[in-house]
């Protein structure tokens, strides 16, 4: 629904600028509203071993480090954030590798085995 309402905006956006052009116009700007939840969604189902198609190194790369990010995440609220905010297309896919957030991935899957700290529920208060 969010992709639908943001190519509903586009449209208006390219009605306003006149019919001249208009499907050239809208097409080559929607491609940029949908490349993002499309490569979500499509590198998503590609995790599993029974989806076909191609798994270049980029799709293997980001499906590991999203399944450690999800691991990190069930103990520390701010990456379970973090993960929604992209999965609700209200932030870019790059939010997730800031080096901030690559570190609490890290942490939250080695450091806790190190430290013996007993895991805390996102959202516990500490």
């Amino acid at each position: 629904m969010t992709v639908a309402a943001q190519e509903a905006a586009l449209l208006r956006e390219c009605l306003e600028a006149g019919a001249e052009g208009l499907a050239q116009r809208f097409f080559a700007r929607a491609n940029i509203v949908i490349d993002t939840p499309w490569d979500i969604s499509a590198g998503n189902d590609l995790r599993h071993p029974q989806v076909e198609g191609p798994r270049p190194p980029k799709v293997r790369f980001i499906n590991w480090y999203i399944g450690k990010l999800h691991m990190a995440a069930r103990h520390d609220a701010r990456l379970a954030t973090a993960f929604l905010e992209v999965a609700n297309l209200e932030a870019p896919p790059s939010l997730l590798l800031q080096p901030q957030i690559v570190m609490r991935v890290i942490a939250g899957n080695f450091g806790r085995r190190r430290s013996g700290a007993a895991p805390r529920p996102a959202g516990a208060k500490a």
